[in-house]
Parts: structure tokens; sequence; C-alpha cells
């Protein structure tokens, strides 16, 4: 029986997860395809709501869609089908579900991506506000709890205070410019915002704790260019990320 799994070809999240889930099937029976090969038959079985979302898993014999959590516990199950059993629990299930929808909402923020060629069907995830608030207090506590940690010099209360004039200045811009989806946009910037500060501070933890001054300048410099890259491809002002690299150096140079 072949399986077909259809990817969002511009997310780099779905084509990496995706290729180990084909890899781990001794069966040979899944094989996927990127939103850029799509035909109108593969369309036609294909729920438009649905597809942007959660990841379809499509019965070429004709049988059932499956979609999100029921593809990866199909997924699952060609390996050990103790697991599919596991998985399949209505109460564990409920839960995976909540965790797909956390991080479907928020992939392209998650691991940014360059604007997608134009496809039959296009698989951008829609916008949703209380995922996207959860992932930025996810985010924020991660970060607090990385910097916290961190045996450096930088005063606290600076740091916060040049975050929120980060914020501050990309919210006048914004208003400035006076888009149609202020709200969206504000917290898409937030969510990059904050997943920039989050990379960087891995690579500057990892060289505070091993006593590796270059590795924590480079997480530095990471965290100014995911700032560039995120920030560019939201359409933003440059402005923004000169702003930003002043307020980093800000911080490290009293050290």
């Amino acid at each position: 029986m072949k399986k077909l799994i259809i990817y969002d070809e511009s997310c780099p999240m779905c084509n990496l997860y995706t290729r180990g889930m084909v890899a781990s099937d001794h069966s040979g029976c899944l094989t996927r395809t990127s939103s850029g090969q799509l035909t109108q038959d593969l369309i036609a079985r294909l729920d438009p709501k649905r597809v942007r979302h959660e990841i379809p898993l499509v019965d070429l014999e004709g049988g059932e869609t499956l979609y999100g959590v029921d593809t990866w516990i199909y997924a699952a199950g060609q390996r050990n089908k103790q697991l599919e059993d596991i998985l399949s629990v209505g109460w564990f299930k409920a839960i995976l579900q909540t965790l797909y929808a956390f991080i479907s909402y928020n992939r392209r923020i998650i691991i940014t991506s360059a604007p997608g060629r134009w496809n039959l069907m296009d698989l951008q995830p829609d916008f949703h506000a209380g995922y996207r608030l959860a992932f930025i207090a996810v985010v924020s506590g991660l970060v607090g709890l990385l910097f916290s940690g961190i045996h450096s010099s930088i005063w606290p209360p600076a740091a916060i205070a040049l975050i929120l004039g980060q914020l501050t200045i990309t919210c006048l811009y914004l208003l400035r410019q006076r888009p149609d989806d202020f709200g969206q946009m504000m917290l898409d910037y937030i969510g990059h915002f904050g997943m920039s500060l989050l990379l960087g501070g891995l690579v500057i933890a990892v060289g505070v704790s091993i006593g590796w001054t270059a590795l924590v300048y480079t997480g530095y410099a990471l965290m100014i260019g995911q700032h560039y890259i995120r920030t560019y491809r939201l359409g933003l002002n440059p402005w923004l990320s000169v702003c930003f690299t002043i307020f980093v150096f800000l911080l490290i140079l009293p050290q």
C-alpha cells in the first residue's frame, strides 16, 4: 500500500523531518513529494484548510488521507507497532495534537525561510494569535533562563532596557508604515527577535561554560546575523538590524 507524504518545500523543518520519516520506513510504502510538484489530481484529494497546518499522507490506492499527528502515528507504526499503539491513546494523542499545532503555526518563525515560489497549492500556515503569543512566552522564558544562568558582567536591567528599546523602535516603525496587519507583523517580529536572542544565547552559553571567549563573540555575531536575516525576510527596514547591532554592542563593550 503506497502512501505519499506532501511537505511544504519552502519550510526547511518540513523538508528535514519528512526526509527522516521516509528514511525510517523499512516497509518501503512511504514516499514524499514537495508542494512544488503537486498535480491537480493530488490537490483534489486534499483539504485546502487542513493541508496548510497539518502534513497530509495520501493513500495512492484511494484510501483515506491522513493529516498531522495521524500521519506521524502511521509513520511511527511502520517502524514499531507498539509505539503506534502508545501514540494512539486518547489523552496522549490530544497532547501531541496540541504540541503539533503549536509547532505548525510557528514553524516559519522557529526556522525562518525565504519566500517560496508560486505553487498550485499554498501551504503557508495561517496566523494564529494564540499560538504565536504562547510561542513568544515560551521563547522569552527560555531566553530569560539562559541569560540568567550565564555568568557575565551584563547588568540585567540594562539588557531589559535595551530589549524594550528595540521593540519600541520596531513598534514605532510599523505604526508609521501603517500596515493593515500591524498586530500580526509585530507579533511575527517579536517571535523572530526572540529566536535571534535564543540561538545566539545558546552559543554564548556554551562559550561561557567552556571558557572560550571566541565562541562567546561568535554567539553575539550569530544573534546579529539571525536578526538581519529574519527582518529581511519579513520585509522590514534593515535599519532595524542596525539598531539591534548597536544595542548588542552597548551590552558587550562594557565587558
